[in-house]
């Protein structure tokens, strides 16, 4: 059994996730009262890279929230393919669905690189929610956010030539972790291996390869290991719009 934490390291944990919920839009705009009646609840862990979240109950309803790191939400098949859904930076949290009471989702959350994550039980967000309703309105914003872009991605995937789908994956990425260069550019800053966007794009690693290697050669991005810049993204968007 751990040891039980201090009182100086409890006090810092508390005044860290009230810190990182102001920062995630879910919760940014709650009033005071509600979000100390949340974080009655709240608990933060921190993960190293590769450790799987919630590994003893993949069914537990709890949302994630990221305070720092990445966290990655994928499926496997019963073969050992991987599809990774989603990469999740600071400031966001999921799954939003397991606020409903019978939902079972397949899908596993691992820390993509070390992380720190706010868990936060579905029962008490809930009993938040109903006792100030007009909160439910950021839910549904978000969710309905979240549909948009699961459809976007979803058509992108369906009729989408290769290389629009590796622009446009990268351009996604980028609107999270894109962080400016002082040379003009973007640098992803999130551990990214081709390995990773071949099971975000459910292609092969060969075909990862070939695309990335166009888009070098083309000066649109440059590669170091497992990172991503971005040099050119009007480049990259005329692509990922290309029929």
């Amino acid at each position: 059994m751990p040891p039980l934490p201090t009182h100086d390291e409890a006090t810092d944990s508390r005044a860290l996730i009230a810190r990182a919920l102001r920062l995630i839009e879910l919760f940014s705009s709650w009033p005071d009262q509600r979000l100390d009646e949340l974080m009655r609840s709240a608990r933060l862990e921190r993960y190293t890279r590769r450790t799987q979240l919630l590994s003893q109950d993949p069914l537990k309803r709890e949302l994630m929230a990221v305070v720092s790191g990445c966290l990655e939400i994928s499926s496997s098949s019963r073969h050992g393919r991987k599809y990774v859904n989603a990469l999740l930076g600071p400031g966001q949290v999921a799954p939003l669905v397991r606020l409903l009471e019978d939902v079972p989702l397949p899908y596993d959350y691992h820390a993509h690189e070390d992380s720190v994550i706010v868990h936060l039980p579905c029962d008490a967000v809930v009993a938040v929610l109903d006792a100030e309703p007009v909160l439910w309105r950021g839910v549904a914003r978000l969710g309905l956010r979240r549909q948009r872009q699961s459809v976007a991605l979803l058509q992108n995937q369906m009729l989408a030539p290769v290389p629009g789908r590796v622009a446009a994956t990268l351009l996604s990425l980028a609107e999270i972790y894109g962080a400016q260069q002082d040379q003009g550019g973007l640098d992803l800053r999130v551990r990214l291996s081709q390995n990773d966007l071949a099971s975000m794009l459910t292609l092969s690693r060969q075909t990862i390869n070939k695309e990335l290697g166009r888009l070098v050669a083309q000066g649109v991005i440059e590669l170091s290991y497992k990172r991503i810049s971005i040099l050119d993204a009007q480049a990259l968007r005329r692509i990922a719009a290309t029929p």
